[in-house]
C-alpha cells in the first residue's frame, strides 16, 4: 500500500482547526497509509499530542519554520506568514518525499484523500483548483502574462515535489513575494500563480469547494475546469474571513466543520475561544438543516 505524504501549514492559533481536517481526512480515508507533514510554527507539545490523538494511525512529521527559513511577510489580518510556510516544503519537508497533497487548515475533507493523490497532474508539477472568484484575464494583465491562463486557488494542492525541487519552482514563488510583497493582494497565492502560470494541471472543482459553489456547474456549457466530477463535495475550503468556527457568522458548510471538530478534543475549546454556545450552535444545525447547499 503506498503511503500518502500530506502536507499543512499553520500556527498556534490555528492548531485545532488543523487537527480538524486531519481527523477528516483520516475518517474518509479507512485503512489508508498517512503522513502528515506539518510545518508549524508556536504549536505547543500539548497540542502536538492532541493533534496526533485525532488522527489516529497516521505517521507525524512536525517540522518548526524558524524565522530563516522564509522571508519576512507582512500581516493582512487573517493573511499572515503562515501562508508562506507551503512554499517552504521544497527545502523543508522530508528528502523522501515525492508527491504530496497540500491542505490549508481551514478546510474540511468529506472524501478520501487517495482519490486526491492520484489527481493526473499530466507531466506538470503542481495541479490545482482554478479559483472562481478571480479574475484570471486581469492577473494576466497586470503582471504581462500571456493571455488564456487559468487563476488557481491555493488552499489544496498536488504537488510533484522532485519536480519542484528540481527547478526551485516554490523559491522563484518566494522570490517573487519577496520583491512584490505590498502589491500582492494574496501573496503566495499570487505568486504560484505567477510562477505556474499555464503550467499547472486542473485539479476536478470538488476538491476545493468554497463559499457559493454549487453543483448546478456541472452544466454542459461550464468551462471543463470548472464542471463539478462528483455530485457533492470532497473537501471545504472556508476561504475569506467568516470562518465556521466564529459566533454570528453564516458559511452554508459551517456545521460539516462542527460535525467533525467532535471527532477530536478540541471541539470545547473552540467553542469556548468563539463563544459558541448552545442557541448558537442550535442556530447552525437549524439552518444547516433547512438551507444546506443542494
Amino acid at each position: 500500500m503506498a503511503r500518502i505524504d500530506v502536507a499543512m501549514g499553520f500556527d498556534g492559533r490555528y492548531a485545532p482547526h488543523a487537527a480538524n481536517v486531519m481527523a477528516s481526512i483520516v475518517r474518509h480515508a479507512p485503512g489508508a497509509q498517512l503522513r502528515f507533514i506539518l510545518l508549524q510554527s508556536g504549536v505547543s507539545e500539548e497540542a502536538k499530542r492532541r493533534t496526533e490523538a485525532a488522527a489516529k494511525g497516521a505517521e507525524f512529521v512536525w517540522i518548526e519554520v524558524r524565522d530563516e527559513d522564509l522571508p519576512a511577510h507582512a500581516d493582512r489580518g487573517h493573511l499572515n506568514r503562515t501562508m508562506l510556510f507551503r512554499l517552504g516544503l521544497e527545502a523543508l519537508a522530508p528528502q523522501d518525499c515525492g508527491r504530496v497533497v497540500y491542505v490549508d487548515a481551514d478546510t474540511i475533507v468529506l472524501g478520501d484523500i487517495r482519490e486526491l493523490a492520484a489527481a493526473d497532474l499530466q507531466g506538470h508539477a503542481l495541479g490545482a483548483v482554478t479559483d472562481c472568484y478571480q479574475d484570471a484575464n486581469r492577473f494576466a494583465e497586470l503582471w504581462s502574462l500571456p493571455k488564456g491562463g487559468r487563476y488557481f486557488n491555493s488552499g489544496v494542492l498536488v504537488i510533484d515535489l522532485p519536480k519542484v525541487r528540481e527547478q526551485k519552482l516554490f523559491s522563484r514563488a518566494l522570490d517573487f513575494v519577496v520583491a512584490h510583497d505590498k502589491a500582492l493582494l494574496f501573496a503566495d497565492q499570487d505568486a504560484l500563480n505567477h510562477v505556474f502560470w499555464q503550467n499547472a494541471a486542473v485539479i476536478e472543482p470538488t476538491w476545493n469547494v468554497q463559499r457559493f459553489m454549487k453543483p448546478r456547474e456541472i452544466a454542459a456549457e461550464t468551462a471543463p475546469d470548472r464542471r463539478w466530477g462528483h455530485k457533492r463535495p470532497r473537501l471545504i475550503h472556508f476561504i475569506g474571513t467568516e470562518k465556521p468556527w466564529m459566533r454570528n457568522v453564516w458559511h452554508p458548510w459551517a456545521w460539516a466543520y462542527w460535525e467533525n471538530l467532535k471527532r477530536t478534543s478540541f471541539a470545547q475549546d473552540v467553542a469556548k475561544t468563539y463563544r459558541m454556545d448552545f442557541m448558537q450552535m442550535m442556530r447552525l444545525r437549524v439552518r444547516w438543516l433547512v438551507k444546506r447547499p443542494s
